[in-house]
């Protein structure tokens, strides 16, 4: 029986390789076999596979995606790596409102890539965990976004700054109002220091809990389906995952008003 186009797309892991690999531009029979670490014999019989199935073309011995190729490995890409991230840890996202991240972006969730969970110990429930401290104090510049208050904030975001962090905040009017009532004095003092910028939004435009952006990793927090929070991240050093994390807080950014004093 006839493969189906599905069942040669992503039944075999040689040929899913070997379509991401082509993806990147041609590719000689070297190249390929060197960098997937397969023998002539079992990749030239995948590739023939495909061939027949008009995927790839040889031309002066080079393969290459044909048209058909480079219109399906894109979105076979997308495809895999939004099953990578939520098979890597079901249970958390089955239990989290993936409702409250804006549409555009849970399309894209699978460019979270290799992503960690992590939690702060019982004694600092209220603070990041001490992971997400450690890398936020090695960054250079930090974005944070959030709808939900945590009492580190003042504290840490001044240290930042102190130390000549680049740092952009996006909070809810809630965050803002909080910050402004119970912290009024941090929050002057946070906006007259150097390399700081403040912007709020209406609440109904972030619903996610926190996101945390630098030059080193992303970190996202969501309710769960029930309205309830606990503070934890998922953390990735993944490009795309920075790459994707600056798009939602550019997002964010994008639909808040700048504040410069209080």
């Amino acid at each position: 029986m006839e493969s189906s186009l599905l069942d040669v797309l992503f039944l075999s892991e040689k040929r899913k390789n070997l379509l991401l690999l082509l993806l990147d531009g041609p590719k000689n029979i070297e190249e390929i076999k060197n960098t997937l670490d397969v023998r002539s014999s079992p990749i030239m019989t995948q590739i023939k596979i495909l061939m027949k199935q008009d995927l790839v073309v040889e031309n002066n011995r080079l393969y290459k995606l044909t048209s058909i190729g480079e219109i399906l490995v894109p979105k076979m890409k997308t495809i895999l790596e939004t099953f990578n991230v939520f098979d890597k840890n079901h249970d958390y996202w089955i239990n989290q409102d993936m409702t409250s991240i804006p549409p555009e972006f849970l399309d894209s969730i699978g460019k979270l890539g290799d992503y960690i969970e992590v939690n702060p110990d019982r004694n600092h429930v209220f603070e990041y965990p001490k992971e997400v401290v450690k890398h936020l104090s090695e960054s250079e510049k930090v974005m944070i976004s959030s709808s939900f208050f945590l009492p580190i904030y003042p504290s840490l975001c001044i240290d930042l700054a102190a130390k000549g962090t680049d740092i952009t905040l996006v909070f809810t009017e809630y965050v803002y109002d909080r910050m402004l009532n119970d912290y009024k004095r941090e929050l002057e003092h946070f906006l007259n220091m150097k390399y700081t910028r403040l912007y709020v939004c209406n609440n109904n435009n972030m619903k996610i809990a926190s996101s945390i952006v630098t030059e080193k990793f992303t970190a996202l927090s969501l309710f769960c389906n029930s309205g309830i929070y606990y503070n934890h991240n998922l953390v990735s050093f993944d490009e795309s995952a920075l790459r994707w994390g600056k798009e939602l807080f550019d997002h964010y950014k994008g639909v808040a008003r700048p504040i410069t004093r209080v």
